[in-house]
């Protein structure tokens, strides 16, 4: 089997690195991987504590042997995730010609590996084809297919290769531009979850985003990714310990799986019934939340309103 090289990017969290280097080292084919370990540098004007964090971290991946290999990238100044994910990604890719990418808050089930390498060996030519994950998003309906294709990509875990790594525009202003002339602001919009708002915003320096970017130019290029019937990760950062993660449990909310998922060659189309499925799914999550905001702002207002009728 041709391996894929693992890359993770780590910062100031070392509880949630050592949970992932650990559940990564059990994983099968851990032991014939390489691991490249990339640690983002300290803050302009970064707090003690934050300095204390980032020196912990580059102690803790030294702990031990995570893979057969770790390559350890240790920046001296601060990238910031967008940044440094893209430049780490783009170094590895074009010397291996294909990754397994995770960030410090991805804890992996034990097959993780064996399901990224089979999806990037089985789809490696087959361009529609953009990447793979091991994550499953949230479904109101239970999928029964080992694996599908969704029209959207995720960035908690994800494999790629170099020809479609290259594909993807990091000038969102170019982006957003392509996007309004083919009007595909709504299908952007997968399940009416914002992403066309994001793409904006990371325009406007409000987000530092680089996975919205390369989901709208896998949107554009007409790809899709290659998904698992279980979640073969789980996200452990929405704790408010991240810098990009709050405390929204409904993506995270999801049970890891230890089984193996066979991935089996298949005509790289969409299956409307599954998407439909995802796309409602999408839908409850942002409603929900929606809707928990105006109930959250009915009882502020009440609430003040009930205060001015008691001072007079």
């Amino acid at each position: 089997m041709n391996l894929a090289p693992v890359i993770l990017f780590v910062y100031n969290r070392p509880w949630h690195t050592e949970q992932t280097l650990e559940a990564l080292m059990l994983n099968e084919l851990a032991d014939q991987s390489t691991l490249y370990i990339y640690c983002d540098g300290p803050k302009d004007h970064a707090s003690d504590e934050s300095l204390k964090n980032i020196k912990e971290v580059r102690t803790v991946i030294r702990k031990k042997n995570w893979c057969k290999e770790v390559i350890i990238r240790e920046r001296t100044k601060n990238f910031g995730l967008a940044e440094s994910v893209i430049k780490g990604v783009s170094d590895v890719i074009e010397k291996h010609g294909r990754v397994i990418v995770l960030e410090d808050d991805i804890v992996t089930g034990k097959y993780f590996l064996k399901f990224m390498n089979d999806g990037l060996n089985i789809y490696e030519n087959e361009p529609q084809v953009f990447g793979v994950s091991g994550y499953k998003f949230p479904s109101i309906k239970e999928v029964k297919e080992p694996t599908y294709f969704l029209p959207i990509s995720s960035s908690w875990s994800y494999a790629t290769w170099s020809d479609r790594w290259n594909k993807v525009n990091f000038n969102g202003n170019l982006l957003l531009k392509k996007i309004d002339e083919n009007k595909l602001n709504e299908k952007l919009d997968f399940g009416g979850y914002p992403f066309y708002s994001m793409l904006k915003d990371q325009i406007k320096g409000k987000n530092d985003s680089w996975a919205v970017r390369f989901y709208a130019s896998m949107l554009l290029d007409g790809a899709y990714f290659l998904f698992p019937q279980m979640s073969l990760i789980e996200n452990i950062g929405f704790d408010n310990s991240g810098t990009h993660c709050g405390t929204d449990d409904y993506f995270s909310n999801v049970k890891i799986s230890n089984e193996k998922i066979k991935v089996n060659k298949k005509n790289v189309k969409l299956n409307n019934r599954i998407v439909l499925n995802f796309r409602k799914s999408f839908k409850l999550r942002y409603y929900k939340k929606k809707r928990y905001k105006k109930i959250r702002i009915k009882n502020i207002l009440k609430g003040l309103f009930v205060k001015v009728f008691q001072n007079h």
